[in-house]
């Protein structure tokens, strides 16, 4: 159970952080497409404030989103066992996708993460929620299922 446990926090914050880099990312290019100089230490400051203040407000929306979507892919693991890593890495992405569409559908504004204007945008953000079904999945089952198996205890 703490091998789960310590295996989901890793996947969130994980996410977030991956999450986090690519939004800043996003959003400085839009600012430098209006001809704004954005030198590497405006870059930086940048990153390590949303880290700071976004980050936070990502990881609380990949919480429940990944919980959701971990424990859709353990019942899917169960019925197709040979897929299950494939489960946890569509599922995080799959259900951070859903989670943006509906968190956007509520928005008062056209979205609520800016990198999700663009579909480039959309599918890279959606990914960091496969990034951490990756984590999950390594961390609380190292190796593949089926591999573990075969091997002597």
């Amino acid at each position: 159970m703490v091998r789960m446990f310590v295996a989901f926090l890793s996947a969130v914050v994980g996410a977030a952080l991956v999450g986090t880099v690519i939004q800043t990312q996003f959003n400085l290019a839009e600012i430098t497409a209006l001809t704004v100089d954005v030198d590497m230490a405006m870059r930086m400051d940048t990153i390590i404030h949303d880290l700071l203040h976004f980050g936070p407000v990502f990881a609380l929306m990949l919480t429940p989103t990944l919980l959701v979507a971990f424990i859709v892919a353990r019942g899917l693991s169960l019925w197709r066992p040979q897929f299950e890593r494939g489960w946890f890495i569509i599922g995080g992405g799959l259900g951070l996708a859903c989670t943006f569409w509906v968190v956007d559908s509520l928005a008062p504004m056209p979205t609520l993460i800016a990198a999700n204007r663009t579909l480039v945008g959309f599918l890279l953000m959606s990914s960091t929620g496969a990034f951490g079904g990756w984590i999950f999945d390594r961390l609380w089952h190292p190796q593949p299922r089926e591999l573990a198996e075969e091997l002597p205890a």
